[in-house]
């Protein structure tokens, strides 16, 4: 049943980064902005992200370049955008991005709630003359009450994450948590951090610092309800409504039933890319990475609708990318059903004192290496097997110092993951070995061979710590290389680590003022897809942090300006 119609200028279906960015560009243009979410929270996948942005050329940089001595500036970010795309490159949307990339930081720093902090943080290929290492930005905490009584419906970061409830925000956080159980200082400064996160949960039954990605869209929507444009919760887009060839409005199924939205200058589709439809997922995806029970920690609610609702008025899915997806190396507690069962690997296998091999015993690749990396390193070696796998071993000393995937550092303590299976320990390599099903003699010797090496702070077969990126990573206090560390003290532990995704890359076809095209190459008028719904402006090559929300708040802001009659 309809429930009657309504008409605003701009329709924008979808609630992360780029959706929110869409509005709120659109709503400082003067225009008449309505925002729906199929789910009954807002944030999409960016609530649980870093809430970092790679911006070559923002206005932040130039601090950060005077800190560290580093330099960074279009035209070297234009070259080591050229490497990373190679054949894929579509020239016209790398040079929309960034011309504009910049200027769309700028904006919303001046005319929205949102704010960033330069970081000093490694371009993902770091071994490439014309990468760097300001290149990132991050996004400011928030105070959790300034969302007032909207708070209840910001997304919540994924509880797998969380220590005793806290979320942990900037990368200097992360270090003194990981401290903690060796260090008086930073386990002072651990206290101090949760005694303040348990007085506000005592206060206002929660706590009131919200990072990341979280605070990024918590500030993007603050600045949505002081302008008075409205967020419909739990309303899903039914359908695409057209009038002569050109996009009109769409009905939208809301709580109280459906409501037909028409839309004067234009739809934007930001619903999150398709990393939860299975079918198109294995379409797309390599063998054997392309497995239909892969598991990943994306919103659930990312099912490919956008880019539906976009074919069905002529869209065109454009899987002409480098990489399907961006890939994540996780891990998966046994028996659980959803995304919160799902660690992504960030931390552990970077720092000394693991490794990753195969059930041959041998190591197929730079554990140190960007999550987007080492996944496709995996898949390769797993040809022939159901999926992409590979096991996770830490000694004593590091999986005491690091954790080691959901298993936190000392002294919390990790007989919950012993008992489930998720985690595997034995005194020896050999009984390692055997309860993991790897070839032991082999794993002994790939064991004695990385740690003769590791000890002189070399890695001969795959150049682990050779790279800039991957020594940012490794333990500082650790000599002569940060990612390299001998095992040898028992007992020895093992996950085992799969290829998962953060997202998808692959997706709509698009010019570069984020209209949707058709089988042609011609615009479907009112029409315009950003985010993971649109085809990566990198061509699914990953340069640095933030590469993904980057391009999603660019475009969404193109797409804002283009509607609103203000492209350049």
């Amino acid at each position: 049943m309809t429930m009657g119609d309504r008409t605003v200028d701009v329709l924008i279906a979808g609630t992360g980064a780029a959706g929110l960015t869409a509005a709120v560009t659109a709503r400082r243009a003067g225009l008449d902005v309505l925002v729906v979410e199929k789910e009954a929270v807002f944030g999409g996948t960016t609530a649980t992200s870093g809430g970092v942005l790679w911006v070559p050329g923002n206005h932040h940089s130039p601090a950060m370049q005077r800190a560290t001595g580093q330099s960074d500036d279009i035209a070297s970010a234009r070259a080591y955008l050229v490497e990373e795309t190679g054949n894929y490159i579509e020239p016209d949307r790398v040079e929309a991005y960034l011309d504009t990339a910049p200027r769309m930081v700028r904006f919303l720093e001046e005319n929205s709630h949102v704010r960033f902090y330069g970081m000093d943080y490694p371009d993902y290929h770091s071994e490439s003359a014309h990468s760097s290492i300001v290149r990132s930005i991050g996004t400011v905490d928030y105070e959790a009450r300034e969302l007032g009584p909207h708070l209840k419906n910001l997304k919540q970061q994924l509880p797998q994450t969380l220590f005793l409830g806290f979320a942990v925000g900037s990368g200097v956080e992360m270090i003194q948590f990981m401290k903690a159980g060796r260090s008086v200082k930073a386990l002072g400064f651990v206290a101090k951090k949760l005694a303040r996160h348990f007085a506000d949960v005592l206060r206002y039954g929660e706590g009131q610092q919200v990072v990341r990605g979280r605070a990024l869209v918590a500030r993007l929507a603050r600045t949505l309800f002081d302008l008075d444009v409205p967020i419909w919760l739990s309303s899903p887009v039914a359908g695409l409504t057209r009038a002569d060839g050109r996009v009109t409005g769409a009905e939208i199924d809301t709580p109280q039933g459906r409501v037909r939205i028409t839309a004067r200058r234009g739809v934007v589709l930001a619903c999150g890319g398709y990393p939860n439809d299975p079918e198109r997922r294995a379409a797309s995806f390599p063998a054997p990475a392309n497995n239909h029970e892969q598991r990943n920690p994306t919103n659930p609610g990312n099912t490919g609708d956008g880019i539906r609702l976009a074919e069905s008025v002529g869209g065109v899915f454009n899987g002409n990318v480098a990489h399907a997806a961006p890939w994540m190396p996780v891990s998966v507690l046994p028996g659980s059903t959803d995304f919160t069962g799902v660690w992504p690997h960030l931390i552990d296998r970077q720092k000394p004192g693991f490794i990753a091999v195969r059930p041959d015993g041998r190591r197929f690749g730079d554990e140190s290496s960007a999550y987007h990396d080492l996944v496709p390193q995996m898949t390769r070696a797993s040809e022939g097997d159901a999926s992409a796998w590979c096991w996770l071993i830490g000694d004593a000393a590091a999986v005491k110092k690091w954790g080691i995937g959901m298993v936190r550092p000392f002294p919390i303590p990790h007989g919950e993951h012993l008992r489930s299976g998720y985690l595997k320990r034995a005194a020896t390599l050999q009984e390692l070995a055997a309860q993991c099903g790897i070839d032991a003699a082999a794993l002994e010797r790939t064991v004695a061979t990385f740690n003769a090496n590791a000890e002189a702070g070399v890695d001969p077969e795959f150049g682990r710590g050779g790279r800039v990126y991957d020594v940012y990573q490794g333990d500082p206090e650790h000599r002569p290389n940060t990612c390299l560390g001998p095992l040898t003290k028992g007992p020895y532990y093992a996950i085992r680590m799969e290829a998962g995704i953060i997202g998808t890359f692959a997706g709509l076809k698009t010019d570069r003022h984020a209209r949707v095209l058709d089988g042609e190459g011609a615009p479907v008028q009112g029409l315009y897809a950003v985010g993971n719904d649109q085809a990566n402006v990198f061509a699914g090559a990953y340069p640095g942090a933030g590469a993904t929300i980057g391009p999603a708040m660019t475009f969404a802001y193109i797409a804002g300006r283009h509607l609103a009659g203000q492209a350049a």
